[in-house]
């Protein structure tokens, strides 16, 4: 049965080729749009990730903290919030006078003006704004401390545009899976309409619309899943030629590529019902 279901739809996508050509080219058309703004997602979620993950929350010392009460203050920011490195006023004004750039600046500076500072390197829980802001105010709190920065603005930026591209990629996810629904649902419904004569007589003969239509649905899935494949490959395409001209570009993850697929098969069987049970109701007998 299932062979037979797998033949109809075959033989069905020979009959009328260029119906289905124009629908599977529509559809990759469709997708590759969808998938250029999936890819730059990806990418720019990356690049955010690595950024991310080179957060951390600069603690300043008050100059009176005693070696014994920075151990202490080590181990506990350690435990409630994530590795800690000692900074000294010594390598902080090494740091500062490489950053600068050029030593004789600094002659007229008579002592080292700069705090100690311990370096926190957040947990990945603890690195979206909300959690950040809230680990500053605490950190502030202990009385060895003098001050606490962290780039609030950077990190709340950082943010915002993570939450703004996902936005985007699902506001042109939508308009994608519409398209789909309307190319399908054509599709289907001008395929029935040219079968017509064949679907009457199976219908007179006592097949229901299930059995009518399960062709039908399996051709409208593989022109989608088709079309998907042709739009990752494009894309695939795409990266490797700009790879070598933008440094880190990386193509979508097995994950990212199935669901991808999945989604376009998806869109493509529900369009297929819809049309489905619209026109066998106006070709049945």
């Amino acid at each position: 049965m299932h062979l037979f279901y797998l033949r109809e739809a075959a033989r069905s996508f020979r009959q009328h080729r260029g119906l289905a050509y124009t629908a599977v080219f529509s559809l990759t058309a469709a997708l590759t749009l969808s998938g250029v703004l999936l890819l730059l997602t990806h990418n720019a979620e990356v690049q955010m990730q690595a950024l991310g993950d080179r957060r951390e929350m600069v603690v300043y010392l008050r100059d009176d903290v005693t070696p014994s009460q920075r151990d202490v203050l080590v181990g506990r920011l350690t435990d409630l919030y994530g590795p800690v490195t000692y900074v000294s006023k010594e390598d902080a004004w090494k740091d500062f006078s490489k950053q600068l750039g050029d030593p004789s600046l600094l002659e007229a500076v008579p002592d080292n003006p700069l705090p100690a500072s311990l370096r926190v390197k957040l947990r990945p829980a603890l690195l979206t704004p909300g959690a950040m802001d809230l680990a500053a105010k605490q950190i502030g709190e202990f009385p060895e401390v003098e001050d606490v920065r962290y780039g609030e603005e950077w990190v709340h930026r950082l943010d915002q545009i993570g939450a703004t591209l996902i936005k985007g990629t699902i506001a042109v996810g939508v308009v994608v899976a519409l398209a789909i629904l309307f190319i399908v649902y054509n599709t289907i419904r001008l395929t029935v309409l040219a079968r017509r004569p064949q679907v009457e007589i199976m219908s007179r003969l006592g097949a229901t619309d299930g059995f009518i239509a399960v062709p039908f649905v399996l051709e409208a899935m593989f022109e989608a899943g088709l079309a998907a494949f042709l739009s990752l490959a494009l894309l695939f395409g795409v990266q490797q030629g700009l790879s070598a001209r933008v440094v880190g570009l990386v193509f979508l993850p097995p994950t990212y590529a199935l669901a991808f697929v999945g989604a376009a098969i998806g869109v493509a069987w529900l369009a297929a019902m819809l049309a489905l049970s619209r026109v066998l109701r106006a070709v049945g007998p």
